[in-house]
């Protein structure tokens, strides 16, 4: 991932992990371009629908702007937490949307962009699956993030992270080859 290159060390007494700031990217908009599908695809892998993926989104867009936007750190990382977190706020009040997703200005829907072949929709259905602790490490190495900076950014161990992991796609290995061997039949 371009964003966090990881290193890690120990500070002091404590064990603490260092991740140099990245780069910032100085347009919003061409940040806006960029991440939002995929966040999208990130929320989804979490377990949004498509709908509530772009909506969350939205919301940790509109959350960067106009203050935070110029004072953070780890940008994208933000953003994917805050997505995250207005999805698990969506909870109470999910429906299924009968009308489109308006347009954004231009003319082009942030939906249109996250087109999913048939292997991913079975790894997303698959993902559905795990307990949200594991699908929530696999969402965010997907998304191209290291064990370390998930860890920082999730306030978890890296040990913690990379046994999420394992388990994951342990549990991922079995179920996609269990799908596999009953189409095949």
């Amino acid at each position: 991932m371009a964003e966090l290159p990881s290193t890690a060390g120990q500070v002091g007494s404590q064990r603490q992990w260092i991740i140099p700031a990245p780069a910032r990217t100085p347009d919003f908009e061409a940040f806006y371009r960029h991440e939002m599908p995929r966040v999208t695809v990130f929320l989804m892998h979490v377990g949004a629908t498509a709908y509530e993926a772009a909506d969350a989104a939205h919301e940790a867009f509109c959350a960067l702007l106009p203050d935070k936007w110029a004072t953070l750190e780890f940008p994208k990382a933000y953003l994917r937490t805050a997505a995250y977190r207005f999805y698990l706020r969506q909870a109470t009040s999910r429906s299924t949307p009968w009308d489109p997703v308006p347009d954004r200005p231009g003319g082009t829907c942030p939906l249109a962009t996250v087109l999913m072949s048939e292997e991913q929709r079975r790894i997303m259905d698959a993902l559905a699956l795990l307990p949200p602790a594991e699908r929530q490490t696999m969402a965010w190495s997907l998304d191209g993030f290291n064990h370390e900076e998930i860890a920082v950014h999730l306030g978890k161990s890296p040990a913690a992270v990379r046994k999420s992991y394992q388990r994951a796609r342990e549990r991922l290995t079995a179920l996609l080859v269990t799908r596999k061997e009953e189409a095949h039949d």
